[in-house]
């Protein structure tokens, strides 16, 4: 749906306001939960839509206060004016400004007709592959249609900013050339999204879908995580309900390539499960679900979850790590520890391997961060022997994001036992191999230890040069998490000098990106700064 009010044109369906009285035209992207509370209003501007619809239409899934609904509305009124909406008090709001609803743009159309000129060539190819299948082999009128969603793009930063419709591309293209499924095009897919009404994305909207492309299966996809460190989040819509699925992956051809895979083996051949798709489907939904919950900061539910998934693949690792981890964030740190090593006692495999890795730093990470005997010498000494044996599998496969945090886990070490010197090399060669990533942003985790270091050795303007460095690295990318963990790291350098405005200022700042990134996780984690309580969250 499109919009114009004033001088101003407002697209629900991309995201973006234009302003038409400059020159040039400038555009604003609005943000993903604002972007969901205007669409609510706008549809329903003949009434007053109380508080909680609106908390319980665009945070169903989660558990939050008043005011990331406040901050949204903020954001509406900054961005298109004071007395766009009213609001009641200890009621809800009200959409109250004139709007003219238009046609989609050319603009549009222009893109859509670009999308159809560069994939119009391998679409046609497509299409008469299927044909032919299609007249050869009675199976394949059993096979469903496929249509793609655009990506979901929930990657902290800027840099992967062409994945909603260009994965989506990727994804159609490549599932169209490597299996006999027919596959929805590109801009068909568009123009069904842009004439849905869509206030929430609930079972009618995927079932108008359906219809209007006469496709069977919706595939709906959601890329979270950080670079070399991705989760493609998927749900498969069809007749027998939504299944989901999560992939791990180092990098997003990876991942594209994986789903595809997965689809191809599901619907390739026959629309039926099999008894032992159905065992694997389930422990991979219960998974996937369970690492929703966990970003959710929901670990007793993320808890439930992990351990149906293992009752059918006790030897599933990503399950027992992300177990482990929810155990940790409950402060069940013994269960944590003895569970990860449990997983290094399962057969190391070509695919075990980087599990094994990332459990032995896992480990190494909980003995840090924290302290559970009294002998904090000897389990500093132990977590530098996890963290070693982390290095050398990360050596070994020569996987440069690993090697990386291991190298940032014992310079971290180090400067608790307070060898400086040794420390700032281990921290440094995790520099170098940050740098050589195009997500830059990693690097503030080795500069904010830096920073640790030179505090710790009153050299606060020292401290302050790397403080600063780190936040124009994570400024840069706009990356939500670095930028927080930059400020928070800040604000504790200035509350132990006893400059509690400053601290506080920057820490309000912290809460204020935490909002806009409607972050569960991030949110609770400079509240617990405010109430002076220490949180370390497994990642």
């Amino acid at each position: 749906m499109r919009f114009r009010l004033e001088n101003k044109e407002v697209d629900l369906t991309r995201g973006k306001v234009r302003f038409l009285d400059v020159e040039p035209v400038q555009t604003f992207e609005i943000r993903a939960k604002t972007l969901q509370v205007m669409e609510v209003l706008v549809q329903n501007r003949e009434r007053v839509v109380t508080k909680q619809e609106l908390l319980d239409s665009v945070w169903s899934d989660l558990v939050v206060q008043e005011q990331v609904l406040v901050q949204s509305i903020k954001e509406v009124r900054d961005l298109l004016g004071a007395e766009t909406i009213k609001t009641f008090p200890k009621l809800g709001y009200r959409w109250i400004a004139a709007i003219e609803i238009m046609d989609t743009s050319p603009r549009q159309m222009s893109l859509l007709k670009s999308i159809r000129f560069s994939i119009g060539l391998i679409l046609c190819s497509a299409l008469l592959c299927a044909v032919y299948f299609i007249f050869i082999n009675s199976v394949a009128s059993q096979l469903p249609k496929v249509a793609f969603l655009p990506v979901e793009n929930a990657m902290p930063d800027e840099i992967h900013d062409w994945v909603p419709i260009q994965g989506m591309d990727h994804l159609s293209r490549t599932l169209s050339q490597q299996s006999e499924l027919q596959v929805s095009a590109v801009d068909d897919v568009l123009l069904a999204i842009d004439r849905i009404n869509k206030v929430s994305l609930g079972p009618q909207y995927f079932f108008q879908l359906q219809q209007r492309l006469d496709a069977q299966l919706i595939v709906q996809t959601r890329l979270t995580g950080y670079p070399q460190d991705l989760q493609l989040h998927y749900t498969l819509h069809s007749q027998l309900g939504p299944q989901q699925g999560v992939i791990l992956a180092p990098n997003i051809d990876n991942a594209f390539n994986e789903l595809v895979d997965i689809l191809t083996q599901k619907f390739g051949q026959s629309a039926q499960l099999s008894t032992n798709q159905y065992h694997s489907a389930f422990s991979n939904q219960a998974f996937a679900k369970g690492v929703n919950a966990y970003l959710q900061r929901d670990y007793e539910a993320a808890i439930t979850l992990f351990r149906s998934a293992l009752v059918e693949q006790p030897d599933m690792l990503a399950a027992r790590r992300y177990l482990a981890g929810s155990l940790a964030n409950t402060y069940d740190f013994k269960q944590a520890i003895s569970l990860l090593k449990g997983s290094l006692k399962i057969a190391d495999t070509s695919q075990s391997q980087k599990e094994h890795l990332r459990a032995n730093l896992m480990i190494g990470y909980l003995l840090i961060n924290w302290p559970q005997g009294s002998d904090r010498q000897k389990e500093l000494d132990t977590a530098e022997q996890f963290i070693a044996r982390a290095k050398s599998l990360a050596q070994s496969s020569q996987d440069k994001l690993f090697i990386a945090y291991s190298y940032e886990e014992l310079g971290k070490i180090k400067r608790l036992q307070g060898h400086y010197s040794e420390a700032t090399r281990w921290l440094l060669a995790a520099l170098e191999y940050h740098q050589s990533f195009r997500g830059r942003y990693g690097q503030t985790a080795a500069l904010i230890e830096l920073a640790r270091i030179a505090i710790a050795q009153k050299e606060l303007e020292e401290a302050k040069r790397y403080f600063t460095q780190a936040k124009q690295i994570a400024d840069d990318s706009k990356a939500h998490p670095n930028q927080i963990w930059v400020l928070l790291a800040q604000a504790d350098m200035y509350r132990d000098l006893n400059e509690q405005t400053l601290a506080s200022e920057l820490a309000q700042q912290a809460l204020e990106i935490a909002y806009r990134a409607d972050s569960p996780q991030l949110i609770a984690r400079v509240e617990a700064w405010f109430a002076h309580v220490p949180i370390h969250t497994v990642n």
